[in-house]
């Protein structure tokens, strides 16, 4: 009689124990990033403004590290992929010592600014650049950070000859 009680009691604990598994939640980033301009049409030789806006979706301060003087990285690519900004489809980043760090305030907005005025590069570049032909280009943006790492998708923009 014993062992059935006991069966019993066990059985009913067991049933009673289930529990749905925990699957993890993938909510917005913490970071996002996007692109702003001051136009989509750019004309060979004005120079116009790209932003990258970084906008912090956490309560709380956030502290961003990089390694090198590049803290967003900006990428440019014909309408057939090929990277033609920054020149060699590869931006020189300079190693730092120590680490640079952005604080984000909390729900907070850091934008950086790039000037392009449909060359090989942007204003400064301190390197030769060659004027790119008109047409049709994809905008895109990166934090890539030694603790974060995020991206801008592309954006269409046209460049049109002088």
């Amino acid at each position: 009689m014993t062992r059935r009680l006991l069966a019993i009691a066990l059985a009913g604990l067991s049933l009673g124990c289930a529990q749905d598994p925990v699957i993890p939640t993938i909510g917005e980033e913490p970071i996002v990033l996007s692109l702003g301009f001051s136009t989509k049409t750019f004309r060979v030789g004005k120079p116009d403004t790209i932003s990258v806006i970084a906008t912090s979706a956490l309560t709380s301060a956030a502290l961003v590290a990089y390694g090198t003087d590049c803290r967003f990285l900006v990428t440019i690519r014909s309408a057939t992929g090929q990277v033609v900004v920054p020149p060699n489809g590869q931006r020189l980043c300079i190693p730092l010592v120590s680490p640079v760090v952005d604080t984000f305030p909390p729900n907070g907005v850091i934008t950086r600014r790039f000037v392009w005025t449909g060359r090989s590069d942007f204003v400064p570049s301190g390197t030769t650049t060659t004027v790119l032909p008109a047409g049709t280009y994809y905008i895109s943006a990166a934090i890539n950070a030694l603790n974060y790492t995020t991206i801008a998708p592309a954006v269409k923009v046209d460049l049109l000859a002088q």
